[in-house]
């Protein structure tokens, strides 16, 4: 039981340590948190008219530890060398360098477009935690939320296009509901 244990928090360690930088860099706006009127000011209204709400569903957040990488034992053999009749044919091309993927800001989301695929990524830092949620295909999911002291973190998830975090404690509660709407990303936060 104490190996596990110790194995779980090692593999969450590592994936947080690993996980960290990519989302300071993917998140530039990080330390910037909207208010509720300033999502409603820049976004629509997130329910439509006759839609009926989904049935909530409440997700528990675990992490499973990833394996430890092995190492490759080193080359010993020289690469393969041409044939002569592979060498007369023409000049080989060289590759085509991969462009960067293209990144933009959508209404405080940043898109990250690669191949025209576009995923979209906001960390949203509230006084009861820093949650971190991501949208692809339509999709909505949580990447992490860490709750401040004194606070409890509850996720549901009442359809794939809508995620609701919230962070509860100290008499407040603190609501991030993040949903893809009219054809992009949405979120609003409020505070109780």
């Amino acid at each position: 039981m104490l190996a596990w244990l110790l194995a779980t928090v090692l593999g969450a360690v590592t994936v947080w340590v690993g996980l960290r930088p990519v989302l300071e860099t993917a998140v530039p706006d990080r330390g910037i948190p909207l208010s509720a009127s300033d999502l409603r000011r820049l976004s629509p209204s997130p329910i439509a008219p006759g839609v009926p709400a989904a049935p909530e569903v409440t997700q528990t957040v675990t992490e499973s530890p990833t394996p430890a990488p092995t190492s490759s034992a080193p080359r010993t053999s020289a690469p393969p060398t041409p044939s002569p009749s592979e060498s007369r044919g023409s000049a080989p091309t060289p590759t085509q360098a991969q462009s960067a993927p293209k990144q933009t800001t959508v209404n405080g989301w940043t898109a990250t477009d690669t191949g025209g695929k576009i995923t979209y990524v906001r960390s949203f830092k509230v006084d009861g935690g820093q949650a971190v949620i991501q949208i692809q295909d339509q999709v909505v999911s949580l990447v992490s939320a860490t709750p401040a002291t004194g606070f409890t973190t509850d996720v549901a998830q009442p359809s794939p296009v809508r995620l609701v975090v919230r962070f509860t404690g100290s008499g407040q509660a603190f609501t991030i509901d993040a949903l893809w709407f009219n054809d992009g990303p949405y979120a609003e936060v409020t505070a109780s």
